[in-house]
């Protein structure tokens, strides 16, 4: 009954799994059964890594579990699809001279692969910083500052210049140039469950995006782009740095 176990005490049903998962409730609870049963080949692929990784994190948040399945169905689900408000926001915000606080992967690729390896408490961490500029967030680092050994996924928080405090092993803390950054933004949900589509709405509006037209060109390699997540009272937010034309 473990991997039962598991998502309940992640707050997870099976209704919800099994909407984003595109699968029916029995098919899931037959998939579930097999999976306790050591029965692998009889699994969805995609349901398949889905309990694999909750296995391996039971601590994952519910949101971030989600997150998950939606990555695994390729973005698309229909779950609260009509729930959501579609308008992104586009900011554009100069950032000072600062430092990033980061925590570097050796293999991530994504959000679920980074806190496969890393875990989950970076969040909380970065978080608790008080001279910062924003929340803490998944950090793609330009090719400067990936390092032998580690990969181009991290996650980071920016602070001010003067930020002296420790930090705790396996984080570094970087210098900064100051930086343009567009920042994308979603309108705020009722529903906390919207989380995903929160996040593909803005990462949608991001990929589709044309700075030129408004006298800015993406420039990826000049500073790392952030994924803050997304929250029902402060709406799905990313940031790129960009240059002037």
């Amino acid at each position: 009954m473990y991997m039962r176990k598991i998502l309940h005490d992640m707050g997870l049903n099976i209704t919800e799994i099994s909407e984003i998962m595109d699968v029916s409730r029995p098919t899931m609870y037959k998939f579930i059964d097999s999976y306790e049963n050591g029965d692998r080949d009889k699994i969805d692929q995609n349901v398949l890594k889905f309990f694999d990784s909750v296995k391996r994190n039971p601590k994952m948040k519910k949101k971030d579990a989600l997150y998950y399945a939606l990555l695994l169905q390729g973005g698309r689900s229909e779950t609260h699809n009509d729930r959501i408000n579609s308008i992104v926001t586009v900011t554009a915000v100069e950032r000072p001279v600062r430092k990033l606080v980061l925590l570097k992967s050796k293999n991530a690729i994504d959000y679920m692969s980074y806190c496969e390896e890393m875990g989950c408490d970076w969040e909380n961490v970065m978080n608790n910083i008080t001279c910062r500029f924003d929340d803490a967030a998944i950090v793609t680092l330009p090719r400067k500052m990936i390092l032998p050994q580690t990969s181009g996924v991290a996650s980071g928080i920016e602070v001010y210049l003067d930020f002296s405090a420790d930090v705790p092993k396996g984080y570094e803390v970087v210098d900064l140039p100051s930086c343009i950054y567009l920042h994308f933004r979603g309108a705020p949900y009722d529903n906390e469950e919207n989380f995903c589509e929160a996040i593909k709405i803005v990462s949608e509006a991001l990929d589709s995006y044309d700075p030129e037209i408004y006298g800015w060109k993406f420039d990826f390699e000049s500073a790392p782009s952030f994924n803050y997540g997304a929250s029902s009272k402060k709406g799905a937010r990313m940031a790129v740095p960009v240059r002037k034309v």
